[in-house]
């Protein structure tokens, strides 16, 4: 093979391999940092009507309403929580910065949401959370609420939360 053509076929391998080894360092950097970072969560589900405990707090889905979105095909779900500190804990958890609401559908599908808290939690008395996100019009039946708390508050293991089912 003449230098000229062994060139050649050196700068063609060198194009397609250096693509290659960037996408696979980049997926070891996705990998490490679901592994490390994401923690894994282990949800409770709790019926319909039926309440459920989360750090220190029992929380109860008591309304949901679904109005016309922003967008032709879009709904704006608001979900109204019933939630009752059981100690100082609680109180504590319902007020902290990192709460988190999702809303998931059966395919996989995930949406997040604002919660807003009315008044100030005591101990022992209902408080109200109001939960709002804009869904496909087509799913505002089929999501279910998912209430986590603070990543940065978890012990070893999974990161506990609640989800509601629709």
């Amino acid at each position: 093979m003449r230098a000229r053509d062994r060139r050649i076929v050196q700068a063609i391998a060198l194009i397609t391999v250096l693509p290659a080894l960037l996408v696979l360092h980049w997926v070891d950097d996705v990998h490490n940092v679901r592994k490390n970072l994401e923690p894994p969560v282990k949800a409770a589900t709790v019926a319909r009507g039926a309440s459920g405990t989360l750090g220190g707090a029992e929380w109860r889905l008591q309304q949901r309403q679904a109005a016309p979105g922003p967008g032709p095909d879009t709904a704006s779900l608001r979900l109204v929580l019933a939630v009752r500190p059981l100690d100082a804990a609680g109180v504590k958890l319902l007020g902290s910065y990192g709460l988190t609401y999702r809303l998931r559908d059966g395919d996989g599908h995930e949406w997040s949401a604002a919660g807003l808290a009315l008044g100030t939690p005591r101990v022992g008395a209902w408080a109200r959370v109001t939960v709002s996100a804009s869904v496909p019009r087509s799913k505002t039946g089929s999501v279910a609420l998912e209430v986590r708390p603070p990543a940065y508050r978890r012990t070893k293991g999974a990161l506990p939360s609640l989800r509601f089912a629709p």
